[in-house]
């Protein structure tokens, strides 16, 4: 019902170029009132038959279409918003169409987007025997997908239970903090250790998850992350539309630089915190440029907000959902390829059914006022340039259909 009620209230939100066209019908109508009164006044004056006249006057009414032009922007809107929503592309205003066509910069958060967001533990090194219900109860209470792995990981050893911690925290990009019985807990990356002047290495291409007790490391866990299918597709089909991709990670440089060349990314940010992400499309909009941020959790709501458009997986935590402008409910990168079709397809029938709209008005009230069109093939007329710009904005399913 919430997904309803979004594509309800897409409908009704009407893009820029939707609005400079009502606009522009406003005036129409009132300019071409004008033209008839002076045709009609033209026309008696020269001399010629009130009928005659008058007959003329009405054809010019009658041959110009306001509606052809007022229907330019919303069928073909409309279009497109139904064929995202069957392919799974929930876009929660029509306007962000518009904006999703003028768009020259991705950037992609790595883990759960890039990734399938499902960190699983694939060795485990322990220094120091110790409980490890402790580390249990650590990392049960985050959501973050290297806590969640590491949870999954101990979950079925024996004797396995929660301990209530104290002083329990997060913090964004490094790991958890807490205490238990006056241990002092750490459990998270190496950033997290080294802010806490612990001197420890270990070198590894994977993701590395530190358990220390009173600045003491017991145990480190290496995670991997396997990259979606469909990710180096995504990739590859963006730089074909002259798109620039960037990843923004919160994992190391090895592990970041690992991912971007396995799907052909030149351009990658590692060890970023929320604001780090937020900071970079600030950055990016005073370049000039129009970015869409694709992110799933928490850390990414900072960056999905501060975006031209944010796009979110359907999986993703709810905040993150509530503030993306458009959600793939079906987690799929090639949909984020699909949005981009649709959308720049869907603004270029916008265009054309505008020009349509025009160039039939400018040829066709002039040939009116000149007295060359009867009221009946004015009326005829006026019906098939409305027929045309809405036969034109279903060629968005022809376009689609074909590939």
């Amino acid at each position: 019902s919430s997904l309803v009620s979004l594509l309800e209230s897409a409908i009704n939100k009407k893009p820029q170029i939707e609005q400079m066209a009502n606009k522009l019908s406003e005036y129409f109508s009132s300019i071409i009132l004008g033209l008839a009164f002076v045709t009609f006044v033209v026309w008696w004056l020269w001399p010629h038959s009130f009928e005659t006249s008058f007959m003329i006057g009405i054809s010019v009414i009658v041959i110009a279409c306001p509606c052809a032009l007022a229907l330019a922007t919303p069928v073909a809107t409309l279009v497109g918003l139904s064929l995202g929503a069957s392919r799974g592309i929930l876009f929660k205003e029509a306007a962000q169409l518009e904006t999703m066509a003028k768009i020259d910069t991705l950037v992609l958060d790595k883990t759960g987007t890039i990734t399938v967001g499902k960190p699983e533990v694939i060795k485990e090194k322990i220094y120091k025997e110790y409980d490890k219900s402790i580390l249990y109860s650590l990392v049960k209470s985050s959501n973050h997908p290297v806590a969640c792995g590491i949870a999954e990981y101990l979950k079925d050893e024996i004797g396995i239970g929660e301990y209530i911690l104290d002083e329990y925290s997060q913090i964004p990009a490094s790991g958890i903090v807490a205490k238990y019985k006056d241990n002092k807990l750490l459990g998270g990356n190496l950033k997290l250790i080294n802010d806490n002047s612990i001197s420890f290495e270990y070198i590894s291409n994977n993701t590395i998850f530190y358990f220390v007790v009173n600045n003491e490391v017991l145990a480190i866990y290496e995670l991997s992350d396997k990259i979606k299918a469909d990710a180096k597709t995504l990739v590859d089909s963006l730089n074909d539309r002259d798109i620039n991709i960037v990843m923004l990670t919160g994992d190391n440089e090895k592990i970041a630089k690992k991912v971007a060349d396995e799907i052909g990314i030149t351009e990658y940010k590692s060890e970023q915190t929320p604001k780090d992400k937020s900071d970079y499309i600030q950055n990016l909009h005073k370049d000039g440029k129009k970015v869409v941020m694709v992110g799933d959790g928490v850390n990414d709501i900072l960056a999905l907000a501060n975006a031209d458009i944010g796009i979110v997986m359907g999986s993703g935590s709810d905040i993150a959902v509530d503030i993306g402008d458009v959600v793939l409910l079906n987690n799929s990168l090639i949909s984020l390829v699909d949005a981009f079709k649709i959308s720049r397809t869907t603004y270029g029938l916008i265009k054309q059914n505008l020009g349509i709209s025009l160039v039939y008005n400018a040829i066709t009230i002039p040939l009116a006022m000149a007295g060359y069109v009867i009221p009946l093939v004015a009326a005829i007329s006026m019906s098939v340039s409305s027929l045309l710009v809405v036969g034109n904005s279903m060629r968005i399913r022809y376009k689609w259909n074909k590939g």
